[in-house]
Parts: C-alpha cells; structure tokens; sequence
C-alpha cells in the first residue's frame, strides 16, 4: 500500500469520480427498502420522542434509548417528508454516507489515494454499516462526529490553531448529544493526550512539544465540556437518574439475565455468533482476521502513532468503564472503530501480500507478486462484502408489519389476537391498535377461556420473553401451536404467531 499522504495534496479529478461513484453506491444500498417495518426500539423512538413538541423533546431523558440529537433531526424529516420508515431513517442514512467520506479522508492521509479509496468501498458494501445507516438510531451520527472529531484533533496536534480546536470541540459536542456512549471514546483522546503530554514535558517527544502544550488542546476539550454540558443542562438530573436505573437493574431480583449483558467477553460472544454460520471455518476465519488484522495495526501505527493509539485504547477502556458503570455492553458500542478496522484490514493484506510474495516460490522463483497477492485479497474482501449485504436486504429488521397482515388475513369475527411483552407495546402504540395486550400467562388464560373464537398470539425477542416469562411459556405450551415465524435480521428479531390447539391451522 502506497505510503499516507498530506491531506492538502490536491484531489484529482480521477479519484473525485471514484469517490462519488462509491458514495452514490453507498447512498443506492441504504435507501433500498429502507422503508422496511421498523422495529422495536425505532417504534419506542418515535412514539415517545419524535411526536413531541421539540421544546418538550429536549427536555426530555427518561429512557437511554433517547439520542438527543438524532430524536430532533428524526423530527425535522418527519416534519418535511410526512412520518414514514424512510423518513425516520433518513438522518441515519445520510449521516452513514457522510462518514465513509470523513473515513476516506482519513484514510488518505493514513495509506494513500488506492488504500483510501478501497476502504470507502468496503464501508460502503458492509453489512454492519448499511444495517445501521438504515436503523433510526443514532450510531451512524456517533461514527461520523467522531470520526470527524479524531481527524481535527490528530490536525490539530500537527497544526494548532483557533478553528481546528473549535471544530473539535464543537464536534465532540454533537456526538456527545448524539449519543452518550461517545464519552467512552473520547476518554481515550484523554488518555492519548496525557500520554503526548508526559512525554513533552519529560522532553521525551521535543519535536511534539509546541503543539501538545499549546493552548489548542485545551481550549478545545474545554469547549467540548462547556457546549455538551449546556445541550444537557435541562435533562442532566434525568440522564443521571435513568443511567443509575439502569446500572442498579442487574442488582434487582431477576437481574441475573442483565448482569450477563455488563460482561466485557458478552461483546465478544456476539461478534463470534455473528459469523458462526460459516460452521468448521470459524477458527480459521477468526484466525486469519487477527493476523491481517494485528500487521495492519502495527503498519498504521509508524505512521500515525496518535491516530491508531486513540482506537486502539478505545476498545477496552470502553468495555471497562461500561462494566464499571453498570451499563449493559452492546457490540454497536464500538461501531465508532469500524472505520479504523477496514483501514487496519485494508493494510493487513498488504502487508501480508509482501510477507507472502517471496515465500510462495517456484523452482527457485517467486509464483506471484506482492501487488498480485494484494489485488486477490481485496477482490475476495469485496465478494465476501456483498455476499454477508444480501441477506439484509432478505428481511425486515423486525417484522412486525408481516406478522400484523398474516393475524389479520386469518383471524376470523370472535377470536382473539394477543401481543405480549414487547411485541404488546409496538403494536398497542404504533402497529394495531385492536391487538390485546398480554404480560402474563394469567391474563393469556382469561383472554383464551373468554374467547368465542380462537386465540392467537404474536410474540417478539422470542428467546428473551419466555426465558422472562415461564409462565407464559407454559401457558403457550400447554394449549397452543406455533404458526408462522417472521424473520428479521435483528437479534433475537423474529416474531413469532401462534393459535390455540382447538384450531385447525389456514
């Protein structure tokens, strides 16, 4: 891979057509179906929050799934374009775009114009990434203000002055007001800076001194500080209070599921069970990705020690001060360092291609090049990208309006139709009104021995609503059988559809 470059070299109008080509695709797969079901915690988003009035909504914190910032700008596309799925999503969408050009951006001056380029694309094919440019959630927001962010301190380190600081702070504002975990990641700019910081002034780094201890630094974590507190200051006794519900949670009888959700390794589990279709070829795919994964870091880091060493505190500061907290550890917390993984994969494989170029031989002869090795590894990175995208765009992430048009079609004038758990809230609020509510399997007797009819039940997160909820599961063991199952490309996201026994399946 071609070395990094100065950021200011002049963008040819060859790699502008490139760059537009890959942001016109990556536009192309998140608006594609993205009008798809919503699911839970989009509906939870839009019933509670984005139907406020907005000088309610910025009052409001009641509940972590409240991204400040993405709530409000969920309201103005609503506002403009009419409430729709689309329309919810569109801020996501837009700001997923807009992050794979601040990723280019840094990957230009990190591995040069092919390498930059290549990552774009990666990030534009990824499934992660398109999966959440289409959530209407505010992790697309995080992943472009810190992405940006970590570019204008890295700039500003290297050329301090009043605008880049300024962009910073401004910048770790709105992703702190996008979303709260980004404070997780800006403790490792701290961290990175204190460390810059010790070595000037021990004189260990002199050529680093100016720029370190100058007022630039300062001034911008400062104005972060001031700004982000000033957007909180009407809901900071909410947002204090709902993070101590949920940190005392898993202390409260029947927590014990929630603690498992605060262990560091839970994070690992799921990216580990994200890939666990390809059967005996995990190990194998796990391994392969470390190594090219570990040479790509350890490439990147000569040349930008700062950059690399801000990811690469992040991720177990974040999953330390999370279990510190008390927060539950979700994966999508570090969705901030999918940027940073691409261009470290990116540069493992070329990496690897010279490593491998002069051991693979032929009669005393190399078989092939290192840019021919390279060429292969990211060709095949490609394929795989689009082969994991397909099954995105297969199913809803939860499909709640499947489920809904499947009940009506067959439910008949005296039966009864019975949402439970969270399934109960998504349709009582946003889906089918007419849906009866069921949170115990008392009240699913009652329901079931009144009806003339048959019985039908709709249920969401499966696993997670009869492991909550035994009696329930009893209840549905004992006299009903299951329909028809509705997948979603969600965890744990299908919706399931059951009837009672009495009845004869349609």
């Amino acid at each position: 891979m071609g070395r990094g470059m100065d950021e200011r070299q002049t963008v040819t109008g060859q790699e502008w057509r490139v760059l537009a080509f890959v942001l016109a695709l990556a536009l192309a797969l998140r608006l594609f179906k993205a009008d798809a079901s919503l699911w839970y915690d989009e509906i939870f988003t839009v019933v509670n929050y984005v139907r406020l009035p907005t000088t309610q909504l910025i009052g409001v914190f009641d509940s972590l799934n409240n991204h400040m910032l993405y709530s409000l700008l969920a309201q103005l596309s609503v506002g403009i374009m009419g409430e729709s799925p689309l329309a919810l999503r569109l801020p996501a969408i837009l700001f997923g775009v807009g992050s794979i050009f601040v990723q280019w951006r840094i990957a230009r001056r990190m591995m040069g114009v092919p390498g930059a380029l290549i990552v774009a694309l990666l990030l534009a094919l990824s499934y992660h990434h398109v999966w959440f440019s289409q959530n209407a959630r505010g992790y697309t927001g995080l992943l472009f203000f810190c992405s940006a962010a970590t570019l204008a301190f890295v700039k500003g380190l290297e050329q301090p002055g009043w605008r880049i600081w300024t962009s910073y702070g401004l910048l770790v504002a709105a992703a702190m007001y996008m979303h709260m975990s980004a404070g997780f990641f800006f403790v490792a700019h701290g961290v990175v800076y204190l460390w810059l910081a010790g070595r000037a002034l021990m004189k260990r780094d002199a050529s680093a001194r100016p720029a370190v201890l100058s007022w630039g630094p300062i001034f911008g974590i400062g104005l972060s500080i001031v700004v982000t507190l000033a957007l909180y200051a009407p809901v900071i006794q909410q947002a204090l209070a709902t993070i101590n519900e949920v940190s005392e949670a898993s202390a409260a009888p029947g927590g014990a599921a929630l603690a498992e959700w605060r262990n560091p390794m839970r994070a690992v589990q799921e990216i580990g069970r994200s890939i666990s279709s390809a059967g005996a070829l995990v190990p194998i795919i796990i391994l392969g990705a470390v190594l090219v994964l570990v040479a790509g870091v350890i490439d990147l880091y000569r040349r930008s020690p700062v950059l690399v060493a801000i990811y690469v505190v992040h991720v177990p500061l974040a999953m330390l001060l999370l279990h510190f907290v008390g927060v539950r550890i979700w994966p999508r917390y570090f969705f901030v360092d999918l940027g940073f993984i691409f261009m470290a994969i990116v540069e493992g494989v070329y990496v690897w291609s010279r490593i491998l170029a002069p051991i693979v031989r032929w009669e005393g002869k190399p078989v092939f090049d290192a840019p021919w090795i390279a060429r292969v590894g990211v060709m095949l990175m490609l394929l795989v990208s689009v082969g994991l995208l397909v099954p995105n765009y297969l199913h809803p992430k939860q499909d709640f309006t499947g489920a809904r048009d499947f009940l009506r079609d067959y439910a008949k004038p005296g039966d009864s139709i019975a949402a439970i758990g969270l399934a109960g809230y998504a349709y009582k609020h946003y889906y089918a009104p007419e849906f009866t509510v069921v949170e115990t399997g008392a009240e699913l007797k009652k329901l079931r021995e009144r009806t003339k009819g048959h019985t039908w039940v709709v249920i969401a997160f499966p696993n997670q609503t009869l492991n909550a909820r035994p009696d329930v599961k009893a209840e549905l063991s004992a006299h009903y059988t299951d329909m028809d199952t509705f997948k979603g490309t969600l965890g744990d996201g299908e919706v399931w559809t059951l009837i009672d026994k009495g009845a004869a399946k349609p």
